[in-house]
């Protein structure tokens, strides 16, 4: 929250008392638009106590647990106009943390289920969720918004598709400050995770996680060159010398569940 919301609405606090009903209104929208935690504390405490270390889910365990509509309320109730003003970390952490928790919600919604891709209508297209007010599907937020808006392509491993394949979930949430250094954290933590990244150099092959096929072009159509960078210096001299073949590794798409 801004150092100049708080002293606006410090200062229009006292009129409502005094104001007319529109006034008052103007009043009550002033402290709207200041009133959204980008802590994500709720959302933190969420995947801290249903998370796993490994990413594994308890939805079980949230079926009677609140929680996670409530904080997709919080999502849905911020104006699309207040969004618009936010810097680009806000909006990063914002659009990550309500993809995955309506990522969660699709879950509970079908529950119990095996995989994400037996839910119908499609869970990915269906725009059923709202998101600063506007109706968006899952698609939406990754593709248009986090993708397409704002070309950040490390999201990839931090949205999770409910599936075992998946990057690993956090257990906490994405907050504003630092979201560079925990972008790459995770992606550090995606590319040196060897049950979906592995490089033999014995045989000349890079095994690849399919995300990799799939999103190939958001690191320009050579995903283990830019995988180079996060390994150690061993590994990095080889992958930059590109003599290996690249094959893709097998989807699970069984639900993360614990």
């Amino acid at each position: 929250m801004t150092d100049y919301r708080l002293l606006l609405f410090a200062l229009l606090l006292p009129l409502a008392a005094i104001a007319t009903p529109g006034e008052a209104s103007l009043v009550r929208v002033a402290h709207a638009e200041t009133s959204f935690d980008h802590s994500y504390s709720a959302w933190d405490g969420i995947l801290r106590a249903h998370v796993r270390r490994d990413g594994m889910v308890d939805y079980k365990g949230l079926q009677s647990n609140a929680s996670v509509k409530t904080f997709l309320d919080s999502v849905a109730g911020v104006s699309s106009g207040e969004v618009a003003s936010w810097s680009r970390a806000q909006k990063l952490a914002f659009y990550c943390n309500a993809y995955n928790a309506y990522t969660f919600q699709t879950i509970l919604d079908a529950w119990p289920v095996n995989s994400i891709r037996d839910i119908k209508p499609d869970a990915w297209d269906n725009a059923r969720w709202k998101v600063a007010g506007q109706s968006m599907s899952l698609n939406d937020i990754e593709h248009k918004q986090l993708r397409g808006k704002m070309k950040e392509y490390r999201v990839h491993f931090v949205l999770v598709c409910a599936a075992k394949s998946c990057p690993v979930l956090p257990n906490k949430a994405i907050v504003p400050e630092g979201v560079d250094r925990q972008l790459e954290r995770y992606a550090r933590a995606f590319f040196t995770d060897t049950s979906r990244n592995r490089v033999d150099q014995s045989a000349g092959k890079v095994f690849l996680s399919k995300l990799m096929d799939w999103y190939g072009g958001d690191f320009n159509g050579a995903p283990a060159t830019y995988m180079a960078k996060y390994m150690d210096e061993d590994t990095r001299a080889f992958l930059e010398a590109g003599k290996f073949t690249v094959e893709f590794n097998e989807y699970d798409w069984s639900l993360n569940k614990q």
